[in-house]
């Protein structure tokens, strides 16, 4: 289906292509590493764009991205050179109101935002294991409020019957002023009955968060029936300088743990940039990472994460990049996992990420 779709949207585009606005960008990336079979790996990306303003003040778009990539790197793929669409949206908008159709957000999940580490606001999201087709999105504006509504399109009888929508999402951001307000809701569906390759969970979400003073705060509460789970959450942001401190609890009903809790403090002044957390409750993980700006296009990076609580879970990184101009960069890094970590191997880090082993690696913009 999703071939046809793009081929379609293709052959509409540029039959149009004269009075749309299209445009073309791409990168690439080569490099050596020495956990790589043969040692070497790459990867090049083409993306494409185009809109179209229609008579009536509507505007139509799509957007596209082609990779190819030698897909053996890090033990991910079969060896092949494999091309793969991706990131494909359809879209007709007005000032106030869209519809999008494609590898899209759904609804809770472009507007949903709660307290760090809440247990039951696990919303479904676009191309996170459910294998889907693709993802359809209507957003509107009224005043202070947008609304928004979603369904994943999947092919439930292995393309026999017409593709089916399930996984309704309906979500709402109220800004009042100094307040905001989300509401999010997600209706059951499971994989027994629709064909996805997970469950789904029937979940409502309730947010609101202001600021006091130079404080951000935070309350939400969800729940999940499907599991007869909730959390209710606080958390506060505030600035002292070049220092923002930020603390959240979670009080979670139906958990291994009956909370969530954490600290987390980051700094950044001039040249120097550095983030720390700890969290304890259901999510026991400390993370140190840290950037620094020598200057001249150099930047050099570090981190060091213990995950889960496991002593072996840990992800430890140094790396170094240099701008060579023109869209082109120098990479150098070192990355090690612990013994029983779960983490993909070319995802060492979390603010700033490398491939496990040692990487040379020249990437391009265009």
């Amino acid at each position: 289906m999703k071939s046809i779709l793009l081929a379609s949207a293709s052959i509409v585009a540029f039959a149009g292509a004269a009075a749309a606005e299209v445009s073309f960008g791409g990168d690439a990336e080569i490099g050596y590493n020495d956990e790589v079979e043969n040692g070497f790996y790459w990867s090049v990306g083409l993306s494409v764009s185009a809109d179209q303003t229609l008579d009536n003040g509507l505007t139509v778009g799509f957007t596209l991205d082609v990779d190819i990539a030698n897909d053996d790197a890090f033990g991910l793929g079969d060896g092949d050179d494999d091309i793969a669409l991706s990131d494909y949206v359809l879209s007709v908008t007005s000032d106030n109101a869209g519809l999008y159709f494609g590898d899209t957000d759904a609804a809770a999940q472009a507007h949903w935002s709660g307290v760090t580490n809440m247990e039951t606001d696990g919303f479904a999201e676009t191309d996170d294991g459910l294998d889907e087709e693709a993802t359809l999105r209507g957003e509107a504006t009224f005043g202070s409020v947008t609304a928004a509504a979603s369904y994943f399109i999947i092919d439930a009888n292995g393309g026999t019957d017409e593709d089916d929508l399930v996984g309704l999402q309906v979500a709402a951001v109220a800004d009042m002023g100094q307040y905001n307000f989300i509401l999010a809701y997600q209706e059951e569906a499971l994989s027994a009955d629709t064909g996805l390759s997970a469950d789904i969970d029937q979940i409502i979400g309730l947010a609101a968060s202001s600021t006091f003073g130079s404080a951000d705060v935070t309350f939400a509460y969800t729940s999940n029936s499907t599991d007869d789970t909730s959390s209710v959450g606080v958390e506060v942001a505030y600035p002292f300088g070049p220092v923002t401190a930020t603390v959240f609890y979670v009080s979670e009903d139906g958990a291994a743990e009956d909370y969530n809790a954490g600290v987390e403090v980051g700094y950044s002044d001039g040249p120097v940039a550095v983030d720390f957390w700890y969290h304890t409750g259901n999510d026991e993980e400390i993370g140190l990472e840290g950037s620094y700006d020598v200057g001249n296009g150099v930047m050099v990076y570090a981190g060091y994460i213990q995950n889960d609580g496991d002593s072996d879970a840990t992800e430890l990184y140094v790396a170094g990049t240099y701008d060579l101009g023109g869209g082109a960069e120098l990479l150098v890094s070192y990355g090690e996992e612990g013994d029983t970590y779960a983490g993909d191997a070319d995802e060492i880090g979390s603010g700033y990420e490398v491939n496990q082993g040692t990487t040379v690696a020249v990437s391009f913009d265009f």
